[in-house]
Protein backbone atom coordinates (compact mmCIF):
# COMPACT_ATOMS: atom_id res chain seq x y z
CA UNK A 1 0.00 0.00 0.00
CA UNK A 2 0.54 3.56 -0.85
CA UNK A 3 0.37 5.99 2.16
CA UNK A 4 0.12 9.55 1.57
CA UNK A 5 -0.89 11.71 4.54
CA UNK A 6 -2.53 9.05 6.09
CA UNK A 7 -4.43 7.94 3.67
CA UNK A 8 -3.62 4.41 1.79
CA UNK A 9 -3.85 3.83 -2.53
CA UNK A 10 -4.32 0.23 -3.49
CA UNK A 11 -0.96 -0.63 -4.96
CA UNK A 12 -0.93 0.83 -8.41
CA UNK A 13 -2.99 3.97 -7.93
CA UNK A 14 -0.74 6.16 -6.77
CA UNK A 15 1.31 6.40 -9.32
CA UNK A 16 4.08 4.85 -10.87
CA UNK A 17 3.73 1.19 -12.52
CA UNK A 18 0.18 -0.33 -12.74
CA UNK A 19 -3.03 1.61 -12.49
CA UNK A 20 -3.18 5.42 -11.98
CA UNK A 21 -5.59 7.90 -10.03
CA UNK A 22 -7.61 9.23 -12.73
CA UNK A 23 -6.05 13.05 -13.94
CA UNK A 24 -8.11 16.13 -12.95
CA UNK A 25 -9.23 16.64 -16.85
CA UNK A 26 -10.83 13.20 -16.73
CA UNK A 27 -12.97 14.11 -13.24
CA UNK A 28 -13.82 17.61 -14.86
CA UNK A 29 -14.99 15.47 -17.80
CA UNK A 30 -17.14 13.26 -15.18
CA UNK A 31 -18.24 16.20 -13.34
CA UNK A 32 -19.37 18.03 -16.96
CA UNK A 33 -21.00 15.11 -17.82
CA UNK A 34 -23.25 14.86 -15.00
CA UNK A 35 -23.61 18.47 -14.62
CA UNK A 36 -25.04 18.37 -17.93
CA UNK A 37 -27.30 15.54 -17.29
CA UNK A 38 -28.85 17.55 -14.43
CA UNK A 39 -29.48 20.78 -16.23
CA UNK A 40 -31.14 19.16 -19.41
CA UNK A 41 -33.04 15.75 -18.28
CA UNK A 42 -32.75 16.66 -14.29
CA UNK A 43 -34.40 20.46 -14.28
CA UNK A 44 -37.18 19.19 -17.02
CA UNK A 45 -38.29 16.03 -15.05
CA UNK A 46 -37.95 18.25 -11.51
CA UNK A 47 -40.32 20.68 -13.02
CA UNK A 48 -42.98 18.00 -13.97
CA UNK A 49 -42.40 16.52 -10.79
CA UNK A 50 -40.38 17.65 -8.18
CA UNK A 51 -40.35 14.71 -5.93
CA UNK A 52 -40.08 12.14 -8.83
CA UNK A 53 -37.75 14.20 -10.75
CA UNK A 54 -35.52 14.38 -7.49
CA UNK A 55 -35.19 10.84 -7.59
CA UNK A 56 -34.72 10.44 -10.72
CA UNK A 57 -32.06 12.81 -10.62
CA UNK A 58 -29.90 11.77 -8.15
CA UNK A 59 -30.69 7.69 -8.57
CA UNK A 60 -30.15 7.42 -12.35
CA UNK A 61 -28.45 10.69 -13.52
CA UNK A 62 -26.27 11.51 -10.65
CA UNK A 63 -24.84 7.65 -9.50
CA UNK A 64 -24.64 5.99 -12.28
CA UNK A 65 -21.45 8.36 -13.92
CA UNK A 66 -19.85 8.15 -10.43
CA UNK A 67 -20.09 4.13 -10.22
CA UNK A 68 -19.30 3.88 -13.84
CA UNK A 69 -16.39 5.83 -13.66
CA UNK A 70 -14.52 3.95 -10.40
CA UNK A 71 -15.43 0.50 -12.62
CA UNK A 72 -13.84 2.32 -15.54
CA UNK A 73 -10.63 2.92 -13.55
CA UNK A 74 -10.95 -0.37 -11.50
CA UNK A 75 -11.09 1.53 -8.19
CA UNK A 76 -12.25 -0.08 -5.25
CA UNK A 77 -15.07 1.48 -4.28
CA UNK A 78 -14.01 -0.15 -0.12
CA UNK A 79 -10.45 1.52 0.12
CA UNK A 80 -10.59 3.80 -2.59
CA UNK A 81 -13.46 5.40 -2.31
CA UNK A 82 -13.94 4.66 1.45
CA UNK A 83 -16.78 2.70 1.67
CA UNK A 84 -16.37 0.89 4.74
CA UNK A 85 -18.11 1.04 8.46
CA UNK A 86 -18.04 4.08 10.53
CA UNK A 87 -16.62 4.05 13.79
CA UNK A 88 -19.76 5.01 16.22
CA UNK A 89 -17.59 7.29 18.15
CA UNK A 90 -17.38 9.78 15.18
CA UNK A 91 -21.39 10.13 15.89
CA UNK A 92 -21.59 12.61 18.52
CA UNK A 93 -19.23 14.86 17.17
CA UNK A 94 -20.98 14.57 13.40
CA UNK A 95 -24.03 15.47 14.97
CA UNK A 96 -22.76 18.94 16.64
CA UNK A 97 -21.46 19.28 13.34
CA UNK A 98 -24.41 18.75 11.65
CA UNK A 99 -26.60 21.42 14.03
CA UNK A 100 -24.39 24.24 14.63
CA UNK A 101 -22.64 24.47 10.52
CA UNK A 102 -26.10 24.42 9.13
CA UNK A 103 -27.39 26.97 11.69
CA UNK A 104 -23.74 29.26 11.13
CA UNK A 105 -24.75 28.43 7.07
CA UNK A 106 -28.56 29.64 7.86
CA UNK A 107 -26.62 32.88 8.86
CA UNK A 108 -24.24 33.57 6.48
CA UNK A 109 -27.55 32.76 3.29
CA UNK A 110 -29.83 35.28 4.86
CA UNK A 111 -27.32 37.78 5.44
CA UNK A 112 -26.65 37.85 1.89
CA UNK A 113 -30.16 37.59 0.43
CA UNK A 114 -30.81 40.75 3.41
CA UNK A 115 -28.57 42.40 1.00
CA UNK A 116 -29.47 41.67 -1.97
CA UNK A 117 -33.25 42.49 -1.31
CA UNK A 118 -32.12 45.85 -0.13
CA UNK A 119 -31.09 46.51 -4.14
CA UNK A 120 -34.81 45.22 -5.09
CA UNK A 121 -34.08 41.23 -4.97
CA UNK A 122 -36.99 38.86 -4.37
CA UNK A 123 -35.64 35.36 -3.22
CA UNK A 124 -36.82 32.59 -5.29
CA UNK A 125 -38.61 29.22 -4.43
CA UNK A 126 -36.04 27.06 -4.96
CA UNK A 127 -37.64 23.89 -3.01
CA UNK A 128 -41.11 24.07 -2.27
CA UNK A 129 -41.95 23.62 1.23
CA UNK A 130 -43.63 20.21 2.66
CA UNK A 131 -46.96 20.90 3.43
CA UNK A 132 -48.09 17.47 5.65
CA UNK A 133 -46.34 15.23 7.52
CA UNK A 134 -46.64 12.77 4.66
CA UNK A 135 -44.96 15.51 2.18
CA UNK A 136 -41.96 15.64 4.73
CA UNK A 137 -41.52 12.36 5.18
CA UNK A 138 -41.15 11.74 1.32
CA UNK A 139 -38.90 14.97 1.34
CA UNK A 140 -36.23 12.98 3.49
CA UNK A 141 -36.65 9.88 1.05
CA UNK A 142 -36.01 11.58 -1.79
CA UNK A 143 -33.46 15.22 -0.56
CA UNK A 144 -32.32 13.77 2.69
CA UNK A 145 -31.29 9.84 1.80
CA UNK A 146 -31.09 10.45 -2.05
CA UNK A 147 -28.70 13.27 -2.10
CA UNK A 148 -26.64 11.69 1.15
CA UNK A 149 -25.92 8.47 -0.77
CA UNK A 150 -25.94 9.46 -4.65
CA UNK A 151 -23.84 13.18 -4.08
CA UNK A 152 -21.46 11.51 -1.47
CA UNK A 153 -20.17 8.61 -3.45
CA UNK A 154 -19.56 11.24 -6.60
CA UNK A 155 -17.62 13.99 -4.76
CA UNK A 156 -16.22 12.60 -1.86
CA UNK A 157 -16.48 8.74 -3.05
CA UNK A 158 -14.71 9.50 -6.37
CA UNK A 159 -13.68 12.96 -7.21
CA UNK A 160 -11.71 13.48 -3.79
CA UNK A 161 -9.88 10.62 -3.36
CA UNK A 162 -9.02 10.44 -7.06
CA UNK A 163 -7.09 13.59 -6.32
CA UNK A 164 -5.67 12.75 -2.65
CA UNK A 165 -2.57 11.52 -4.54
CA UNK A 166 -1.46 15.34 -4.76
CA UNK A 167 -2.48 15.91 -0.84
CA UNK A 168 -5.65 15.96 1.32
CA UNK A 169 -6.11 19.87 1.22
CA UNK A 170 -5.94 19.94 -2.44
CA UNK A 171 -8.28 17.89 -3.27
CA UNK A 172 -10.21 18.70 -0.49
CA UNK A 173 -10.61 22.12 -1.99
CA UNK A 174 -11.10 21.32 -5.66
CA UNK A 175 -13.79 18.71 -4.87
CA UNK A 176 -15.68 21.18 -2.45
CA UNK A 177 -15.44 23.81 -5.52
CA UNK A 178 -17.25 21.22 -7.53
CA UNK A 179 -19.45 20.30 -5.26
CA UNK A 180 -20.74 24.29 -4.96
CA UNK A 181 -20.67 24.83 -8.55
CA UNK A 182 -22.79 21.80 -9.24
CA UNK A 183 -25.56 23.29 -7.37
CA UNK A 184 -26.44 26.50 -9.31
CA UNK A 185 -26.91 28.99 -6.72
CA UNK A 186 -25.22 32.44 -6.48
CA UNK A 187 -27.22 32.87 -2.98
CA UNK A 188 -26.15 29.63 -1.29
CA UNK A 189 -22.56 28.90 -2.75
CA UNK A 190 -20.97 29.88 0.03
CA UNK A 191 -23.63 27.65 2.22
CA UNK A 192 -22.78 24.71 0.08
CA UNK A 193 -19.09 25.19 -0.15
CA UNK A 194 -19.04 25.09 3.76
CA UNK A 195 -21.42 22.21 3.78
CA UNK A 196 -18.99 20.44 1.10
CA UNK A 197 -16.15 21.22 2.59
CA UNK A 198 -16.97 19.80 6.43
CA UNK A 199 -18.19 16.96 4.77
CA UNK A 200 -14.75 16.70 2.87
CA UNK A 201 -13.17 16.87 6.75
CA UNK A 202 -15.30 14.59 8.06
CA UNK A 203 -14.86 11.95 5.67
CA UNK A 204 -11.34 11.75 5.65
CA UNK A 205 -10.96 12.02 9.20
CA UNK A 206 -13.56 9.57 9.55
CA UNK A 207 -11.99 7.02 7.18
CA UNK A 208 -15.51 6.89 6.43
CA UNK A 209 -17.38 7.45 3.27
CA UNK A 210 -20.45 6.71 5.73
CA UNK A 211 -19.67 9.52 7.55
CA UNK A 212 -20.19 11.58 4.83
CA UNK A 213 -23.40 9.97 3.83
CA UNK A 214 -24.74 10.31 7.39
CA UNK A 215 -23.71 14.33 7.45
CA UNK A 216 -25.21 14.94 4.06
CA UNK A 217 -28.20 12.82 4.93
CA UNK A 218 -28.75 14.76 8.59
CA UNK A 219 -28.26 18.50 7.05
CA UNK A 220 -30.70 17.73 4.61
CA UNK A 221 -33.27 16.33 6.68
CA UNK A 222 -32.56 19.40 9.21
CA UNK A 223 -33.00 21.83 6.40
CA UNK A 224 -36.51 20.13 5.19
CA UNK A 225 -37.55 19.83 8.82
CA UNK A 226 -36.83 23.52 8.71
CA UNK A 227 -38.87 24.34 5.66
CA UNK A 228 -41.74 22.41 6.86
CA UNK A 229 -42.06 24.22 10.66
CA UNK A 230 -41.79 27.30 8.84
CA UNK A 231 -44.19 27.25 6.36
CA UNK A 232 -46.72 25.97 8.91
CA UNK A 233 -45.83 27.65 11.88
CA UNK A 234 -44.15 31.06 12.83
CA UNK A 235 -40.90 30.27 13.86
CA UNK A 236 -39.52 33.88 13.97
CA UNK A 237 -41.84 34.51 17.07
CA UNK A 238 -41.68 31.22 18.94
CA UNK A 239 -37.95 31.33 18.81
CA UNK A 240 -37.97 35.22 19.06
CA UNK A 241 -35.94 35.36 16.27
CA UNK A 242 -36.63 39.41 15.34
CA UNK A 243 -34.62 40.19 18.61
CA UNK A 244 -30.90 40.86 16.78
CA UNK A 245 -29.50 40.08 20.50
CA UNK A 246 -30.97 36.70 20.56
CA UNK A 247 -29.83 36.21 17.06
CA UNK A 248 -26.14 37.12 18.23
CA UNK A 249 -26.25 34.53 20.78
CA UNK A 250 -27.83 31.54 18.46
CA UNK A 251 -24.32 32.90 15.97
CA UNK A 252 -22.29 32.71 18.55
CA UNK A 253 -23.00 29.25 20.07
CA UNK A 254 -22.98 27.84 16.40
CA UNK A 255 -19.61 29.04 15.53
CA UNK A 256 -18.13 27.98 19.03
CA UNK A 257 -19.89 24.20 18.23
CA UNK A 258 -18.71 24.42 14.72
CA UNK A 259 -14.71 25.03 16.85
CA UNK A 260 -15.29 22.36 18.94
CA UNK A 261 -16.72 19.97 16.42
CA UNK A 262 -13.77 20.20 14.20
CA UNK A 263 -11.34 20.17 17.36
CA UNK A 264 -12.82 17.13 18.24
CA UNK A 265 -12.99 15.32 14.94
CA UNK A 266 -9.24 15.84 14.43
CA UNK A 267 -8.12 14.43 18.04
CA UNK A 268 -10.56 11.80 17.09
CA UNK A 269 -8.87 11.20 13.79
CA UNK A 270 -5.76 10.93 15.17
CA UNK A 271 -2.48 10.04 12.44
CA UNK A 272 -4.97 11.47 9.70
CA UNK A 273 -3.91 15.39 8.59
CA UNK A 274 -5.31 17.21 6.20
CA UNK A 275 -3.37 20.75 6.40
CA UNK A 276 0.09 19.16 7.26
CA UNK A 277 2.58 19.41 4.15
CA UNK A 278 0.18 21.49 2.23
CA UNK A 279 1.96 23.00 -0.91
CA UNK A 280 -0.83 24.43 -3.25
CA UNK A 281 -4.33 25.31 -2.99
CA UNK A 282 -5.51 23.23 -6.22
CA UNK A 283 -4.08 20.02 -7.72
CA UNK A 284 -2.01 20.12 -10.31
CA UNK A 285 -3.86 20.07 -13.50
CA UNK A 286 -6.96 21.62 -12.02
CA UNK A 287 -7.30 24.08 -14.83
CA UNK A 288 -8.80 21.84 -17.86
CA UNK A 289 -11.19 22.77 -20.81
CA UNK A 290 -13.44 20.58 -19.16
CA UNK A 291 -13.30 22.77 -15.74
CA UNK A 292 -13.77 25.79 -17.53
CA UNK A 293 -17.28 24.74 -19.14
CA UNK A 294 -18.31 23.73 -15.48
CA UNK A 295 -17.55 26.96 -14.20
CA UNK A 296 -19.53 28.44 -17.13
CA UNK A 297 -22.33 26.65 -16.61
CA UNK A 298 -22.60 27.81 -12.83
CA UNK A 299 -22.03 31.22 -13.74
CA UNK A 300 -25.00 30.87 -16.16
CA UNK A 301 -27.38 29.51 -13.57
CA UNK A 302 -26.13 31.74 -10.78
CA UNK A 303 -26.77 34.57 -13.66
CA UNK A 304 -30.43 33.50 -14.28
CA UNK A 305 -30.94 32.80 -10.52
CA UNK A 306 -30.15 36.57 -10.13
CA UNK A 307 -32.53 37.71 -12.95
CA UNK A 308 -35.35 36.22 -11.83
CA UNK A 309 -34.64 37.28 -8.34
CA UNK A 310 -34.04 41.25 -9.63
CA UNK A 311 -37.23 40.67 -12.08
CA UNK A 312 -35.67 41.06 -15.16
CA UNK A 313 -36.53 37.27 -15.94
CA UNK A 314 -39.62 35.88 -15.31
CA UNK A 315 -40.46 31.90 -15.86
CA UNK A 316 -44.22 31.06 -17.11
Amino acid sequence: MVENNGFQFPPGEAGGAGRKTPAPGSLAKLLLFTFALLITIGSVVQVLNFEVGMFITQWLLILPPALWFLKRYKLDFVNFARFKSLDLKFVPTILILVVCAWITSMFVASALIGLLMNYGYEPLELIPPPETLGHLFIYYLVIAISAGVCEEVLFRGTIMPSLENQGHFPALMLSTLYFAFFHGSFTNLASIFFLGFIIGVVVIKTGSLLGGILYHFLNNALAVTYLYLASNYNLESLLMLDDYRVLILILLLALAGVFFGLRKLHEQGKGIYIWRDKKRWLPRGWLNWAAVIVFLLFVIMASLELLMGFGFLTVA
